[in-house]
């Protein structure tokens, strides 16, 4: 089993960075490619929706599992040639003008001895995500 942790400080409040990450039927930003594949429970945050994401040549297919918004969620990854398992929480904590962002995720390799390799391109993709929200929301105007 192997595990990623990203940790990053965002100028937006908890609300509008949930608004961002968590609308699954909307690309948190241009450079960010988003197809709803299924909506989820109206009435439970959403829980249940599931979409493909591609963050530069990386695509990804998310199911929402859990929502307690804006304080925290959660997804799982499914169906990715190099990940058997894999359940990702996301807490956000509002201090001041910012959030701060708290990644924590364990995954189980489909290729034996293969976790650092998935552990490289998630924080690759979660750096590109972040780097482009930083450029599409957080600029001054």
């Amino acid at each position: 089993m192997g595990s990623v942790t990203y940790e990053r400080r965002i100028n937006l409040s908890a609300d509008k960075l949930c608004s961002i990450l968590v609308d699954y039927p909307m690309a948190p930003t241009p450079d960010i490619k988003v197809e709803l594949l299924e909506e989820g429970d109206p009435e439970a945050s959403g829980v249940g929706a599931t979409r493909l994401m591609t963050i530069g040549k990386e695509t990804i297919k998310q199911i929402l599992v859990e929502s307690n918004l804006p304080q925290s969620y959660a997804y799982r990854i499914i169906d990715h040639p190099l990940i058997k398992d894999y359940y990702a929480r996301i807490n956000l904590t509002e201090e001041d003008d910012s959030t701060l962002m708290c990644y924590q995720a364990k995954f189980k390799p489909a290729i034996p001895l293969t976790g650092g390799i998935v552990c490289a391109k998630v924080k690759s993709g979660l750096v590109k995500l972040f780097d482009s929200i930083d450029k599409h929301h957080c600029q001054a105007e």
